[in-house]
């Protein structure tokens, strides 16, 4: 009997530290997730993520026509389970990582993975979702 996929939610932060640097842990920890767990997005982390991408002070890690960004996020958007968010948490002292939370408890996530010390590693656990970094999900999906 095959284990349960895990079900897995990133922040924006971690994903894009994963698109400038495919072989950091960040990256690692995106690609093991995409092959062997449930990775969730929604519409909201979704157009962050796209919005983030394109900034101006990414583009030295890029090729100029912005292909590499380009596929990174449609294979992104292919391989990511969309989920409704239907309860709009408010617990972050930031707002804006709120719609992280509000998406994973959507999605009944296990991880909720990010870099933020201050905001959203410190809520861990988060109704019964473990905030972790990217390094410490590598370990729980090794098991």
């Amino acid at each position: 009997m095959k284990p349960e996929r895990k079900r897995v939610v990133f922040d924006t932060s971690t994903i894009i530290s994963a698109m400038i640097k495919p072989d950091s842990i960040p990256g690692h920890a995106v690609q093991k997730a995409i092959l062997e767990c449930d990775v969730f997005i929604s519409d909201e982390t979704f157009v962050e993520l796209q919005s983030v991408a394109f900034r101006q002070k990414f583009d030295r890690y890029f090729s100029p026509d912005g292909v590499s960004r380009q596929q990174f996020l449609a294979l992104y958007a292919v391989k990511g389970i969309r989920a409704a968010v239907s309860e709009f948490i408010t617990d972050c002292a930031d707002p804006k990582d709120n719609k992280f939370l509000s998406l994973a408890v959507a999605a009944k996530a296990e991880f909720l993975v990010s870099g933020d010390k201050k905001h959203l590693l410190s809520m861990n656990p988060y109704r019964d979702i473990q905030i972790v970094t990217a390094a410490r999900l590598l370990q729980y999906v090794k098991r």
